[in-house]
C-alpha cells in the first residue's frame, strides 16, 4: 500500500519511504502512520474510479465524426445539385479542396 502511494506520488514523500522502512526492518507502525496509509490509499481508490468511470462513459458515448472521403461525396452531391439548378448540364470541373468548394472559391 505504501508503495503505490509513492508511486502514485500522492503523501509526503519521506513519511512514506519511513513507513516502507519500518515494515522492512520489521517494526512496528504507529497509528497515526496507520491511519495516513488508509486515508491516503482511500483517496487514491477514489481517484482510480473517479477516472475509470470517465473513461467508461466515453466509451459509451462515443463522438464520430464523418471520414473526409463522405464528407467530400455530401459536398460534391449539394454542388452538383447546385450546377444541375444552375444549368442542365454538368460540366466535369477540377477538384478543389474541401474549404473552397465550401465556401464557394472559384
Amino acid at each position: 500500500m505504501a508503495m503505490d502511494l509513492l508511486n502514485s506520488g500522492m503523501g509526503d514523500e519521506g513519511r512514506l519511504r519511513f513507513i516502507l522502512e519500518c515494515i522492512a526492518n520489521n517494526k512496528p507502525l504507529y497509528k497515526t502512520d496507520m491511519m495516513f496509509l488508509e486515508s491516503l490509499y482511500n483517496q487514491l481508490e477514489h481517484k482510480i474510479k473517479t477516472l475509470t468511470k470517465d473513461d467508461k462513459k466515453q466509451e459509451a458515448h462515443p463522438k464520430t465524426l464523418v471520414s473526409d472521403s463522405v464528407l467530400d461525396e455530401i459536398v460534391d452531391k449539394a454542388l452538383s445539385k447546385k450546377q444541375e439548378k444552375e444549368s442542365k448540364t454538368i460540366v466535369p470541373q477540377k477538384k478543389k479542396s474541401l474549404f473552397t468548394r465550401l465556401f464557394g472559391g472559384k
